[in-house]
């Protein structure tokens, strides 16, 4: 089987990108630290792909990570890419969703019409349930707190909820009374998607801050 050196040097950008922000979403591995460095190489890759490769065919993933490579030209652009993926559960090749690429590529590139809509959201449940904007962070003996609830079940997004605890840094004094795994889990997701989210801070806050009061 013969790969063009062109080809081949773009399914393995695709394809370590891919494996450092596995790493990074799934293990105690730290993308920035490292800055996405593994001890892989593209011979580590040929080995993967050869596994599930015979007769002159190519793998399933070989051809997923070279379309990628083929797709996406930039570093910037595949990490994008998988943060789509990865922010909605998705870790596995296979399971790679364009419509959750392009859903994602709409909600970043109008961030702050999202982000107030959220707000929106979050005005609604306190009128719903006559509550303050402080009290959706405070757990209800062995209940979930109320930001929570929202950003488990989507009904804000998590660019929402991670920025809202980039902002009042909620999340360390709201873990220590959470011992499910779906809030463990989402927890985690929070933290490890949030060096990837680059905010205006003071922006955030203003939409936020204004919404609220016209709300």
């Amino acid at each position: 089987m013969v790969v063009k050196m062109e080809n081949k040097n773009k399914t393995f950008k695709a394809w370590i990108t891919y494996q450092a922000l596995y790493a990074h979403f799934t293990r105690e591995y730290d993308y920035f630290k490292y800055n996405g460095k593994l001890n892989m190489s593209e011979y580590s890759m040929e080995t993967q792909f050869a596994k599930y490769e015979g007769g002159g065919q190519y793998s399933a993933q070989r051809q997923i990570f070279s379309n990628l490579g083929n797709t996406f030209e930039h570093k910037e652009d595949l990490i994008f890419f998988f943060l789509s993926q990865f922010t909605n559960d998705i870790t596995y090749p296979s399971e790679f969703d364009s419509d959750l690429y392009n859903e994602y590529k709409e909600r970043m590139n109008n961030f702050h019409f999202h982000l107030k809509r959220d707000i929106e959201v979050v005005i609604k449940y306190m009128e719903e349930n006559c509550k303050t904007f402080d009290e959706l962070f405070v757990a209800e003996k062995v209940n979930h707190p109320a930001i929570l609830k929202l950003g488990l079940s989507r009904r804000i997004s998590l660019e929402t909820f991670t920025t809202l605890d980039i902002i009042l840094k909620f999340l360390p004094q709201m873990e220590k009374k959470l011992i499910d795994p779906a809030s463990k889990d989402f927890i985690k997701l929070v933290r490890d998607y949030k060096p990837f989210l680059s905010i205006d801070v003071e922006k955030e806050k203003k939409i936020i801050k204004d919404t609220l009061t016209k709300g």
